[in-house]
């Protein structure tokens, strides 16, 4: 009788990987289609495996099955998610490039002085506050510090100024 040597002792998960990679390679087939993708989610699930304590693991094949299952599944769906929503290079002349009117530059222009005006129209500190939030992107915490002002009327200050900007953007 032959006794099995067990490679990694000290980590059951691995020795499980190992043991019965042709069918953990079919569980991410099945999910991939691709047996080069499968080999690359199974090295993905040994180096998992690597970083784990698998004695906290109750049933080591089924939690290997598990794991390369549901590495597949995430990269089936992050591939999927690309070949929707990115343009391959190759295919970038199709995409029309944004046509802009003299009168959509007209009136975008004015619609800015406009928002600009009403900002004018408000109180200094409250048109200070309004722009360095939003604009500038400075936490509203670090504003009330240096103005020496609560966090509280900081956001009032910052809620005023966004409200007079929607007001003369629905009034345009």
């Amino acid at each position: 009788m032959r006794k099995e040597i067990n490679l990694y002792d000290d980590n059951t998960l691995i020795d499980v990987l190992i043991r019965y990679k042709p069918k953990l390679l079919k569980i991410a087939e099945g999910v991939l289609h691709s047996r080069v993708q499968s080999e690359d989610i199974f090295h993905d699930a040994v180096l998992k495996a690597c970083t784990m304590r698998s004695s906290c693991v109750r049933c080591p094949v089924g939690y290997a099955c598990r794991m390369v299952y549901n590495l597949a599944l995430d990269e089936a769906r992050k591939r999927s998610y690309e070949r929707l929503n990115m343009t391959p290079v190759d295919g970038m002349e199709s995409i029309p490039a944004p046509s802009v009117s003299a009168l959509d530059c007209l009136v975008t222009a004015e619609t800015l002085w406009e928002v600009l005006s009403s900002l004018n129209n408000l109180p200094k500190r409250t048109q200070d506050a309004f722009v360095r939030h939003r604009i500038d992107g400075i936490p509203q915490k670090d504003i009330a510090e240096e103005l020496g002002v609560s966090r509280t009327l900081v956001n009032f200050m910052i809620r005023d100024g966004h409200r007079a900007c929607q007001q003369t953007l629905s009034a345009a």
